[in-house]
């Protein structure tokens, strides 16, 4: 290190040293301009358009002792980010019956309509959480909720597992805090706990039973205000003995039913006792209370508010939704502490103590830090601007020596930023300005998107370090074509390139195409191992009209048309692809409007005894209201666009509530049948959402059968097979749909967990025909031979039926006896005529 370079530093440190003590004192001195600024705590406040907008709905009233420190610490986390709440009031302490309730939910929806008004929503305390849960999906299903206050763990897990919420539970530390006075008073052995009648009252006092059986040396009194009024209550407390501790709980209702404020109760207590009062929830400073250990509510909801911020960008929450380990502070009077003789030292280390008489140093000594910062900034900045002075000629020379280097830097970084890092070919960004600034309407050009064909498999089959190496080959390969011949090529994305061919319209069959189809196609070899790859490639060519970053948008939706015609190929853009591209947006919205506006409805087609021709089930098949939309046509866009897990709950509840109408109505149940597509094994919770629906629509689950394809039951995956037997325990049997259409190997029916295969239509079409039907017939007896029984689909003609029923099929399902009907119509339905 050179002389002139250490002088350098060291006069960057004393120019830093200096403006940190400076900023420092100037710390220190806006303690004494600001300290009673109380938005000063808060950070800085947002001065840009609101960008949210959340409803608070508090389960009390404002004069609640936890609603002030709530809603401070909620707008410690919302006014830096522009989000504004507004608050409701449930008044839960003296309006909590049903009649109460459904007065509030009227004046709810009358005044209030959480989902276009508000983004998010916000819950304080058990009666609001209660409230939400009872109009969930009324008022406020898809609506980000964040819950805070919760005394029930109960409620709390419900509302997690249940209703998609998140939140905060919140602890009581009442034996904390009677155990802490035993430790801060061994000399006391009596403890009074006052109490009321309300859940968090006794809760209180189940706890405060908790720790009398536990500490069998001291005695423990019970004062419930709820059977007093509060004239005998003062009574109460000048009886307790002066060597007792007041154990001060939830104790706001008497027995009148009159709700008392904090405030009041307290000043109660305090004028009608000498004994040490302590208590666990947090109140004010002065109130004559030796101490308390509770809940720090500024804390939690400043954590709850921060969640809130997360979710309304579009974040998930770094924690677990359900937060149990609250925050809490524990704070004691010193003039209490000196009354009663407590040492501060025996208080918890993170003990605050109040009301202590300040000392000379107390309301003086904030001067002196903020005075030596300052005496040594400036020694700081006369020692920088001296070494400055010296440093004064050698620096201009620097920078004439840095000139070119600068230069030099400039010229790497735009590289940098114009190239791809790891391929060192024009990035997305570049290759799109390129494309503006050099392409117009009179340029004849094609846009190529290509895009490897199952490169993900190479990934997790050989790791990533060797499919980075096989890209970087391939994209060199590519390169070189498109330097001989003045294409401009960049990387798109992942395992996507981006070609521009001058001067040519091409299409599938052109040979520019069939050569990068066969650079893709060359076997790799990578040691021991030959690796196979294909792409995929979308073609658009310049037509006079349309932009270059259309093209762009154009060759991308033909790549994925290249995909779904198999891969390996290339597909030429035109209008008729751009018409199917509109035509599948048009079904998707009105699919996600039925989602939204209960725009599904199910059909039910009989099942019947071959024998008795009897009902013995139904099929349930979803329709859409929407019109000239069919099954063929919205179930596959639904499984393209990951939706099915979605459709089979709208569809499950569909069906179980149907069964609880049919019960409603006096007529017997008969088992409904269930569609389940293999993609819906992403949807984890499908069996709980089943067992709630069961359970809350009170139906046996013998009533309910799934039906899975035969593809699900081979794959045999520790996933499915975890979902059979959690089928099996509510009682749901599983039927083996489409039998017929795939594998179609009785082999495997021994052990797979059926108790009904569908024999497809397309089966019954092939085999029931002269010469073939004995196979039909044979493959009847097989599966009886295994125990389970056959339902034979698609049956449409008499003669079938009777075959059938020679044959001894167990049940036929088809259009001779019935099309999918209306669920009056199937529940009545009689098959006897025929």
């Amino acid at each position: 290190m050179t002389k002139k370079s250490a002088l350098q530093k060291i006069r960057i440190v004393f120019i830093i040293l200096s403006v940190l003590c400076l900023v420092v004192a100037v710390l220190f001195l806006r303690q004494f301009v600001t300290k009673d600024d109380k938005s000063s705590m808060n950070g800085s406040l947002y001065k840009g358009e609101v960008q949210h907008r959340v409803l608070l709905i508090a389960s009390y009233n404002s004069q609640y002792f936890t609603f002030d420190p709530q809603v401070r610490g909620l707008k410690k986390s919302f006014e830096s980010h522009g989000i504004e709440f507004d608050c409701v009031f449930m008044d839960a302490k003296k309006n909590k019956s049903p009649h109460d309730i459904s007065i509030f939910h009227d004046y709810f929806i009358q005044r209030i309509n959480p989902k276009e008004s508000y983004d998010g929503l916000l819950l304080a305390d058990d009666e609001a959480v209660k409230f939400v849960m009872q109009y969930y999906n009324e008022l406020f299903k898809d609506i980000p909720t964040i819950f805070f206050g919760v005394n029930s763990m109960t409620l709390a897990r419900m509302a997690v597992d249940r209703y998609d919420m998140s939140g905060y539970y919140e602890n009581d530390y009442l034996v904390d805090t009677i155990e802490l006075a035993m430790k801060l008073m061994p000399e006391r052995k009596k403890f009074y706990g006052i109490h009321d009648n309300s859940p968090a009252g006794l809760a209180d006092m189940v706890l405060f039973n908790r720790v009398k059986n536990d500490h069998r040396d001291y005695e423990f009194y019970e004062i419930n205000v709820a059977t007093m009024p509060y004239e005998e209550l003062k009574k109460e407390l000048t009886a307790i003995p002066d060597d007792a501790v007041l154990i001060y709980m939830t104790c706001f209702t008497d027995s009148e039913k009159r709700f008392h404020s904090t405030n009041e109760t307290t000043n109660i207590i305090v004028n009608s006792t000498n004994v040490p009062i302590i208590r666990n929830f947090l109140s004010g400073d002065t109130d004559g209370v030796l101490g308390s250990i509770a809940v720090d509510f500024e804390i939690q909801c400043e954590l709850a508010g921060n969640d809130m911020v997360r979710l309304l960008d579009g974040h998930k929450l770094e924690h677990p939704a359900l937060e149990v380990n609250a925050s809490y502070n524990s704070r004691f009077d010193y003039e209490k502490l000196k009354k009663y003789g407590i040492k501060e030292t025996d208080l918890p280390e993170d003990a605050v103590v109040y009301n202590r008489p300040l000392s000379f140093f107390d309301r003086y000594g904030n001067i002196f830090p903020p005075v030596g910062m300052i005496f040594l900034s400036m020694i700081f900045l006369t020692m920088a601007v001296f070494i400055t002075v010296l440093l004064g000629l050698a620096a201009n020379e620097e920078l004439r020596k840095s000139k070119n280097e600068l230069e030099e830097s400039q010229k790497k970084l735009k590289y940098q930023a114009e190239h791809d890092d790891f391929l060192d070919i024009l990035n997305r960004r570049s290759a799109v300005n390129y494309l503006r600034e050099n392409l117009s309407l009179k340029h004849i050009y094609s846009i190529l998107m290509i895009d490897i064909d199952n490169f993900k498999d190479v990934n997790e089959t050989y790791g990533h370090q060797l499919a980075d190496e096989i890209l970087k080959y391939l994209s060199h390969a590519l390169e070189n074509i498109a330097s001989k011949r003045d294409w401009m090529i960049s990387r798109y994305g992942g395992d996507e390139f981006l070609l521009m061919v001058p001067h040519e319209g091409l299409d599938e069959n052109s040979e520019t195409i069939k050569e990068i189809l066969e650079l893709f196609r060359k076997p790799i070899h990578v040691g021991d191992e030959t690796i196979i790859l294909s792409c995929s490639i979308g073609i658009s060519v310049s037509d006079g009209v349309t932009m270059p970053d259309q093209h762009i948008i154009n060759s991308e939706i033909a790549m994925y048309e290249a995909k779904q015609r198999g891969r390996n190929k290339a597909f030429k853009y035109s209008d008729e692809l751009k018409k199917k591209v509109r035509e599948e947006n048009k079904i998707k919205a009105k699919i996600l409007d039925a989602f939204e506006n209960d725009g599904f409805f199910m059909l039910y087609q009989p099942q019947i005894d071959a024998n008795t021709k009897a009902v013995t089930g139904y099929e349930a098949l979803v329709r859409m209201k929407a019109e000239v939309l069919y099954p063929n046509t919205f179930i596959p866009i639904i499984e393209a666009s990951g939706w099915i897990g979605r459709l089979g709950r709208v569809t499950t509840e569909l069906v179980i509530r149907q069964l609880a109408t049919w019960r409603d109505q006096g007529y017997e149940l008969k088992p409904v049948s269930i569609n389940y597509s293999s993609n819906q094994l992403g949807d984890t919770g499908y069996v709980d959402f089943i067992k709630e629906l069961l359970s809350r629509y009170n139906i046996s689950g013998e009533f309910i059968e799934i039906e899975i394809t035969e593809g699900l039951f081979l794959e045999r995956t520790e996933q499915a097979e975890k979902l059979f037997d959690q089928f099996r325990e509510l009682g749901i049997r599983l039927l083996m749909d489409d039998f017929g259409t795939g594998y179609s190997s009785l082999g495997y029916l021994t052990y797979i967990p059926v108790d009904y295969v569908k024999v497809d239509k397309s089966f019954v079409d092939t085999y029931l025909v002269d010469g073939k039907e004995t196979f039909l017939e044979d493959v009847i007896k097989l599966v009886h031979d295994i125990d389970k029984q056959v339902i034979i689909e698609g049956v449409e003609e008499k003669w079938q039926f009777e075959k059938l029923k020679e044959f001894n099929a167990d049940k036929i399902q088809g259009y001779y006896f019935s099309k999918p009907i209306k669920p009056e119509e199937a529940i009545v339905f009689d098959a006897g005529d025929k």
